[in-house]
């Protein structure tokens, strides 16, 4: 028969496990995002060294970039030339369409309204910002 102290240490030992399952498994995602959130730095440092804004994007679909995302504000003149914006464009033309439903947008920070809007028109499944991969859901209509 088991006594209290068994009971209460099982319980805990169960406890424990069930938490550190749950750490696990919330961090996990944070890992499958690490290269992805990487590859959006790396456009943000391709920027940079072509002469414009520090901010890069990228967007997956199935686990493979389809659209690469360097800002191009400056060096286009084009004030819409967000690295998100970049990224989306690159990735319809890379598509053959505008729709990017299952798509996800890396960025290297948090969108503007503009771009956080087109990711919404084009779809766009979940937005993940900055080095701490920040899950930032599905994209509003910000305008």
């Amino acid at each position: 028969m088991l006594n209290r102290r068994s009971m209460l240490t099982g319980a805990m030992a169960a406890m424990m496990t069930g938490l550190l399952t749950l750490r696990n498994a919330l961090a996990q995602p944070a890992n499958a995002h690490s290269g992805f959130i990487k590859r959006a730095f790396a456009m943000r440092r391709r920027a940079v060294a072509e002469g414009d804004q520090a901010y890069g994007a990228i967007v997956v679909k199935k686990g493979r970039v389809i659209g690469l995302g360097p800002s191009r504000v400056l060096t286009n003149m084009d004030a819409t030339g967000h690295a998100e914006m970049e990224a989306l464009r690159d990735a319809g033309r890379t598509l053959g369409t505008h729709d990017l439903s299952g798509c996800i947008l890396y960025t290297t920070s948090l969108p503007c309204r503009m771009c956080e809007t087109a990711a919404y028109w084009g779809n766009i499944e979940r937005v993940y910002t900055g080095a701490d991969i920040t899950d930032r859901g599905k994209p509003g209509y910000g305008c």
